[in-house]
């Protein structure tokens, strides 16, 4: 039966932590099973008690971008369901969708409640960027990896189990977007606490360096330039910005001269995925479906394209990608409508502009279980959605 009481402040306290748990939990909770329990338990079911129980509660929303979302689940269903090159049982897919619709009302119930939604962000910047200078102190002053171009890649704590992410990029992501909601937070806050935002943004951005991804450097810089043109004043932006430009042109010319500026053989893989679009161009090679593009000059295989829209586009067809760019396109559009209200917009147009630029060469996967790759798209889009909606000029209590 659905109350017609308000949300419990407890329900909303509770959904703030499980949403805590999965944004810095990855950092401190290693086990990838225990982390899916914990999340579960703490943010996925109260989100369906609030679903389900609570309507009244339940945020306004993008109007316009909700119903792209809607059409694009329906679309994912229907290639999970129908198309045989699925992996997996339908239910899996089926789940994943739920998951998103959960998610999405979980950061828009705790985002009504902006002191809480402060708070929440606050506690997992400060949270990842300790991780990120303990990472940074391990590798470069303790085990002495060096400070050389490429001497090595960070992607954990060295030597403990906690903030181990396995691989550079997958790093580089997280701490991408911790950079980008660290700044977006000084931006905000004064004192003390823009103080921590600050160094929180410096150790996260040192750190997604050292992952010498340079799709994520490109990402980050972009999404930093997008934070600060949306909060700061036209002049303040502008001189900002020339002062900038010769410290960017000095970058890309170091770049030249170390070697990293190169394809890394993902010219090839976008072109072996080219060759076969005969096959899926329509209706995809099914949800969670491998393009598997091998490279004869180095004697190795690839199982994903190394574009989240190169990849959706071979599991779900053309259609899935035009819903795709068209949801992402709405929730811009939305966000940019109330940037200049004192709201949370700013924040969601920089991460969702961070995704865009890093799912070119760097990111490849939206519907998978909440971790890295979930957090670097669906948190941006709820927070679009909800922003998007004009619902952050009111705030529950």
């Amino acid at each position: 039966m659905i109350s017609r009481r308000p949300l419990p402040a407890t329900l909303r306290v509770l959904l703030s932590i499980g949403l805590y748990l999965q944004l810095a939990g990855i950092c401190f909770i290693p086990d990838g099973s225990r982390y899916a329990t914990i999340t579960n338990l703490t943010l996925f079911a109260p989100a369906l008690v609030a679903l389900v129980f609570f309507r009244q509660s339940w945020p306004s929303l993008n109007k316009a971008a909700f119903g792209v979302l809607v059409a694009l689940c329906v679309w994912v269903a229907l290639v999970a369901v129908f198309n045989e090159g699925s992996v997996g049982a339908p239910w899996r897919w089926l789940r994943l969708l739920v998951y998103v619709v959960l998610y999405v009302l979980a950061v828009g119930v705790v985002m009504q409640n902006k002191t809480l939604w402060r708070v929440l962000l606050l506690a997992v910047v400060c949270t990842a960027g300790l991780f990120a200078w303990l990472s940074l102190f391990q590798a470069l002053l303790i085990d002495d990896r060096g400070f050389g171009f490429r001497s090595f890649r960070l992607d954990s704590w060295a030597g403990h189990k906690m903030a181990d992410f396995e691989n550079p990029i997958v790093s580089a992501l997280y701490f991408g977007v911790v950079a980008v909601i660290a700044l977006c937070l000084s931006l905000r806050e004064k004192g003390g606490i823009r103080v921590l935002s600050l160094i929180a943004f410096l150790g996260a951005s040192a750190y997604c360096y050292f992952t010498y991804s340079r799709g994520v450097w490109l990402g980050l810089l972009i999404a930093v330039m997008v934070c600060l043109a949306v909060s700061l004043s036209a002049r303040k932006f502008r001189l900002l910005l020339w002062s900038f430009l010769p410290l960017a042109f000095s970058g890309l010319f170091f770049l030249g001269k170390a070697g990293g500026i190169d394809a890394s053989y993902r010219d090839q893989i976008f072109w072996q995925w080219w060759s076969n679009i005969g096959i899926f161009w329509l209706w995809g090679a099914g949800a969670g479906a491998d393009p598997n593009i091998c490279i004869d000059g180095i004697a190795r295989c690839f199982n994903q394209a190394h574009s989240l829209y190169l990849q959706f586009f071979y599991e779900y067809g053309l259609p899935g990608l035009l819903l795709l760019l068209l949801f992402i396109i709405s929730l811009l559009l939305g966000g940019w409508r109330v940037r200049s209200v004192q709201s949370f917009a700013p924040l969601g147009l920089a991460l969702m502009v961070f995704v865009i630029v890093v799912a070119i060469a760097n990111y490849y996967v939206i519907l998978l279980r909440p971790g890295v790759f979930w957090i670097v798209f669906w948190l941006p889009a709820a927070i679009l959605l909800y922003e998007g909606s004009g619902s952050g000029r009111c705030e529950v209590k």
